[in-house]
């Protein structure tokens, strides 16, 4: 039944198992993606506080213009195509993204930009791993219109290749090395571990709230 449902996803799948380079999965991917205009793609980990695009990307096929505007203003932190995926765990496309009334003009106007690079509509594959974290591929291009199969085969198609890719290119995220925390952010950090807010912090050790602020967000 599978095999008849999604004869094209499961093609690729069995091709994909033989390849040995993460690049050629990635690529392949995007040929295949490319069927429904979906020619452009990455495949990044959910950012963490501090982190930007480069320390999340695993793969990137974008036009260079909008990779390096989207570099540049660390757009991922507030791009509605990656935040999107905290409120669905289903695949979704930019424009239903934008449909949820959670974003600013300013985030919205990140998915906009895209456009000016032939970026008119994205399909965004949400991955849940519990050994990396969540992730997620999504595929960009213009005049794309996903039908109800189109969209299943994405799918599986996506979390395969993830899988494939990932198990040949293991996380490279850079560890943090912190030094150690000083006596006013270890004091600082025993309240939040109290669960004190900012501001009762500050109270409680007569400091002000930016002061309080900056410290818990440097420790």
């Amino acid at each position: 039944m599978a095999a008849q449902a999604y004869p094209a996803a499961l093609d690729l799948i069995e091709r994909l198992e033989d390849m040995t380079s993460a690049d050629e999965v990635w690529s392949s991917l995007l040929v295949f993606a490319g069927r429904v205009g979906l020619r452009f793609g990455t495949l990044s980990e959910v950012p963490g506080p501090n982190e930007s695009f480069d320390d999340v990307k695993v793969c990137l096929t974008w036009p260079e213009e909008w990779s390096n505007r989207y570099r540049q203003l660390n757009y991922i932190n507030n791009d509605p195509a990656v935040l999107h995926s905290a409120h669905s765990l289903d695949p979704y496309t930019w424009s239903e993204a934008l449909e949820s009334a959670n974003y600013s003009k300013f985030q919205t106007k990140i998915v906009r930009e895209g456009t000016e690079f032939g970026l008119t509509e994205g399909f965004v594959i949400p991955i849940i791993n519990f050994t990396e974290g969540p992730s997620g591929i999504a595929l960009a291009g213009s005049h794309v219109e996903l039908s109800v199969r189109d969209r299943a085969e994405m799918q599986l198609a996506a979390i395969y290749a993830h899988a494939k890719i990932r198990a040949l290119r293991p996380r490279q995220r850079k560890p943090k090395h912190k030094a150690s925390l000083s006596p006013r952010e270890r004091e600082c950090m025993h309240w939040v571990a109290a669960g004190k807010s900012d501001w009762e912090i500050a109270e409680i050790l007569t400091l002000s709230h930016k002061t309080v602020h900056n410290t818990v967000e440097r420790a």
